[in-house]
C-alpha cells in the first residue's frame, strides 16, 4: 500500500488532470472526428458500403495529425517542471524519490492519451453495422488500428519525456523531438548522396528507396501507403521500454540546477557538438558538391563551411550566447573537424576496395543485369508484406531477377570489369542517367553465402558494344529487362494502340498465339534492335485475368518494326489497318537539318524546336505534305536526340496534335533525299 501511494500519488495524479485533462479532451475529439464521424461522411449517401482492411484508409493520415502533435504537447507539459528552477525545487522537495516521481507523470502521460484512443476504438467497433455507416470491416481491423495508435502515441510520449530529461530548455526539447523524428530519413539520404558522389557505381537510387520510411514523422503520415507490420510496431513497444528505463537511469543522477541550460548532462556536449557538425558538413558538402558538378574544390569548401556553421550553432545552443570565441575555440575546432573529416573519407577512400570489387565466378550464385532492378526488389517486398493492391500487383512481383546461368554470370562480370577498368562518365557526367546513347544499368550480384553486392552505372554505348552485345542478347537479360514472365501469367486481353486507334484481342485462342509470338519476337531481337531508336509502331497494354473488374493493366511491350512474324500475324487477321497511324493521320511534316549552332548552346540542344526555328530562319526547312512522302517519314521516324549529322521532323496530325522525331539519312528513301536543300 505504502508503495502504490508513493508511485501513484494521488494529489500529484489530480493535480496534472485538473492542468492537462485538455489535452486528453482535444485528442478524443480529434479522434473521433478522424474516424468513427468519417464512417459517415466518407462515401455517396446511395453507394454500397465499402469493405476495407485498414481502419486508415477510411480517414487516411488525419488521425495520425493528432497523434503527432498531442503527445508531444503531453510530454513537454507533463515534463515542464525540469526545465524552471522553481518548480523543479518545488518538485524534488516533496517527500517523493525521484523515481516516484517520474513514475507518476508518465503515468498521467499514459492515461492521457490511451483513454481517448481506446473511447475511439470501442466506438468505432460499436459502429461497424450501424445503419449509414458506408465501411465494411472486422473487429481485428478495430484492435489493430486502436493497438497502432497507442503505440506511436506512447512511443511520441515516452520520447518527449527522455529528451525533456536530457535537455534544459522546453521549446529546445521540443524542436528536438520534431528533429529526431525526422533525422533519421535526411541523414541516411544525405550519407547516400555523399556516398554516391565520391564512390564510382554506389547504388544511390535503390539505397533510397523506401527511405521515407526510416523516418517515424512521414512513415505516420503515410500510413495509407503503408500500414504498419506488426514487427514494425513491436520494434516501437521496444523503443518505449527503452525510452522509459533510460529516462529512470538519467533523472535519478540529473541535477536541479541544470533547468533552464541547453544540455542537462555535460557529457552530451561532445555527442551534441559532434552530431551537429557531421548534419551540416553532410548537407553542406553535399550541396555544393551537386549545383557545383562535383567539382572537388567546391566539395571541400562545403565541407569546411558546413563543419563551421555546425560548430558555431551547436556552441551557441549550448552556452546560450552568441560570444562564444576563446583562444581554445579554434584547437577544439580543428580536433573536431579532423575527427569528422576521417569519418566522412574512410568510406570513400580507395583503401576500402569499393570502386574495383568484382566478385569471383564461383562465389556468384545468381546475376542481374538491367535497368529495373528496383521494381523487382520493391514489388516482391510490397507483395510479401501485403502493402497496397497496385504494388503488390506489379508485373515484377513473384519474378526472381536473379539467374544462375554461367554462361550469363560470366557475360555481366566481363561488362562489370570493363566498367571499372574505364570507368565511363566518372565525375560530373555519370549524373546525366538520361543522356542519349547510353543505358542506366544496375549490376545485382546474389552471392552464394547470402550476401548481395549491387552497383549502379550509366554505360555509354560507344566503347562497351562487345560486353553490352554479350549480355543484351542473352534471353536472361531479355527474360527480366522487358519482364516476359508477365506473359506466362493467365490473360484476359491484349490492347494495341497507335495512339489514333487501337484493337484488343480478347479470343482466348488468338490471345494463346499473340503472346507466344510476342515473346518469340523479343527472345529473338538482337543488340542493334535492342539499341535501335526507330518509334514503335504501337504499344501493347497486358490485361492479367486478376485485372477483371479493376483497373490494372501492364504495358511494357512494343509493335516494334522489326517484329515481322508478329506484323504478319497482325495482317493476316486485318489488325494492321486497323492499328498503325498512316499519311491519313497526318497534315503535313516539315524536316530540316540539325545545325550544330544550336548545339553549342548548351541546354537548348535537347529541344528539337531550336533546331526546326533557327532552319525557318535560314531557309534550311521544307515542308512534306504528299502523303507517300508522309508515309515514308513515319516508316524511319526515330525518337528525338541531339545529332549534327541527323534531321529533326516536326509531324502535325489532323486531331491538332504534333511531335517532333528525329530521321536519320541511311534511313531515308532517294525520294526524301532529294527534298532535302
Amino acid at each position: 500500500m505504502t508503495s502504490r501511494r508513493y508511485f501513484f500519488n494521488r494529489g500529484i495524479i489530480r493535480q496534472n488532470l485538473r492542468q492537462h485533462l485538455w489535452i486528453a479532451i482535444i485528442y478524443l475529439l480529434g479522434l473521433l472526428f478522424a474516424l468513427p464521424l468519417q464512417m459517415f461522411l466518407g462515401g455517396y449517401p446511395d453507394a454500397q458500403p465499402q469493405k476495407v482492411d485498414d481502419l486508415f484508409r477510411i480517414s487516411g493520415s488525419l488521425p495520425m495529425l493528432f497523434t503527432l502533435t498531442l503527445p508531444v504537447a503531453a510530454g513537454l507539459l507533463l515534463f515542464r517542471y525540469l526545465q524552471h528552477k522553481g518548480a523543479a525545487d518545488a518538485m524534488h522537495s516533496l517527500p517523493l524519490r525521484r523515481k516516484h516521481l517520474l513514475t507518476v507523470q508518465l503515468f498521467n502521460g499514459f492515461i492521457l492519451l490511451l483513454v481517448p484512443v481506446w473511447l475511439t476504438t470501442l466506438a468505432a467497433g460499436l459502429l461497424r453495422n450501424l445503419e449509414g455507416n458506408m465501411f465494411l470491416y472486422s473487429w481485428v481491423d478495430v484492435w489493430t488500428w486502436g493497438a497502432t495508435v497507442s503505440i506511436l502515441a506512447l512511443f511520441l510520449f515516452t520520447l518527449t519525456a527522455f529528451v525533456g530529461i536530457c535537455l534544459g530548455i522546453t521549446v529546445l526539447q521540443g524542436i528536438v523531438v520534431y528533429i529526431l523524428l525526422i533525422l533519421p530519413s535526411v541523414l541516411f539520404q544525405v550519407i547516400f548522396y555523399h556516398l554516391s558522389n565520391y564512390l564510382y557505381g554506389f547504388p544511390n537510387q535503390i539505397s533510397m528507396s523506401g527511405m521515407d520510411y526510416w523516418s517515424p514523422f512521414l512513415q505516420m503520415m503515410n500510413v495509407t501507403a503503408k500500414p504498419y507490420s506488426w514487427v514494425e510496431l513491436g520494434i516501437y513497444a521496444t523503443l518505449i521500454v527503452l525510452f522509459i528505463l533510460l529516462s529512470y537511469l538519467l533523472y535519478r543522477k540529473r541535477r536541479v540546477e541544470t533547468a533552464g541550460q541547453a544540455l542537462a548532462f555535460t557529457y552530451f556536449n561532445p555527442l551534441f557538438k559532434g552530431g551537429v557538425m557531421l548534419c551540416a558538413m553532410l548537407i553542406s558538402g553535399t550541396y555544393f558538391a551537386q549545383t557545383r558538378s562535383g567539382g572537388i574544390g567546391w566539395a571541400i569548401a562545403g565541407f569546411v563551411i558546413g563543419a563551421v556553421i555546425g560548430y558555431a550553432a551547436a556552441e551557441m545552443v549550448i552556452r546560450k550566447s552568441w560570444q562564444i570565441l576563446n583562444r581554445k575555440l579554434p584547437a577544439r575546432f580543428i580536433g573536431y573537424a579532423a575527427v569528422l573529416g576521417l569519418l566522412l573519407y574512410s568510406p570513400v577512400s580507395p583503401l576500402t576496395g569499393y570502386e574495383a570489387r568484382v566478385p569471383a565466378a564461383d562465389t556468384v550464385g545468381g546475376i542481374y543485369a538491367g535497368s529495373y532492378y528496383d521494381a523487382y526488389t520493391t514489388s516482391n517486398f510490397a507483395a510479401a508484406s501485403s502493402v497496397d493492391y497496385e504494388v503488390a500487383h506489379s508485373p515484377y512481383e513473384g519474378v526472381d531477377p536473379f539467374s544462375p546461368d554461367p554462361a550469363y554470370i560470366s557475360a555481366v562480370r566481363k561488362l562489370h570489369e570493363a566498367l571499372v577498368q574505364a570507368r565511363p562518365g566518372e565525375g560530373k557526367d555519370r549524373y546525366k542517367y538520361y543522356s542519349p546513347g547510353t543505358f542506366f544499368y544496375t549490376i545485382a550480384y546474389k552471392l552464394k553465402d547470402g550476401h548481395k553486392m549491387i552497383r549502379q552505372y550509366n554505360v555509354p554505348l560507344a566503347g562497351f558494344e562487345p560486353e553490352l552485345k554479350a549480355v543484351m542478347e542473352s534471353p536472361e537479360f531479355k527474360r527480366t529487362q522487358y519482364i516476359l514472365p508477365q506473359l506466362d501469367k493467365p490473360i484476359s486481353h491484349f490492347q494495341i494502340s497507335s495512339g489514333f486507334r487501337s484493337i484488343a484481342i480478347t479470343d482466348p485462342g488468338e490471345i494463346a498465339e499473340f503472346k507466344e509470338l510476342l515473346k518469340e519476337e523479343y527472345l529473338n531481337m538482337s543488340f542493334n534492335e535492342q539499341i535501335d531508336n526507330h518509334v514503335p509502331l504501337a504499344t501493347i497494354n497486358t490485361y492479367p485475368q486478376e485485372s477483371i473488374g479493376r483497373a490494372y493493366s501492364f504495358s511494357n511491350y512494343q509493335w516494334k518494326s522489326s517484329f515481322h512474324k508478329l506484323a504478319a500475324w497482325l495482317e493476316q487477321r486485318g489488325y494492321v489497318d486497323r492499328i498503325k497511324v498512316n499519311a491519313d493521320d497526318v497534315v503535313s511534316v516539315e524536316i530540316a537539318k540539325q545545325s550544330a549552332e544550336v548545339s553549342l548552346e548548351g541546354g537548348k540542344a535537347y529541344n528539337p524546336e531550336n533546331y526546326l526555328n533557327l532552319a525557318r530562319n535560314q531557309g534550311r526547312s521544307i515542308l512534306i505534305k504528299d502523303k507517300t512522302q508522309i508515309n515514308d517519314v513515319l516508316q524511319i521516324r526515330k525518337n528525338f536526340s541531339p545529332d549534327a549529322d541527323s534531321y529533326v521532323a516536326l509531324v502535325k496530325y489532323k486531331n491538332g496534335n504534333s511531335d517532333f522525331y528525329r530521321l536519320d539519312r541511311a534511313d531515308m528513301t532517294p525520294e526524301l533525299i532529294a527534298l532535302l536543300p
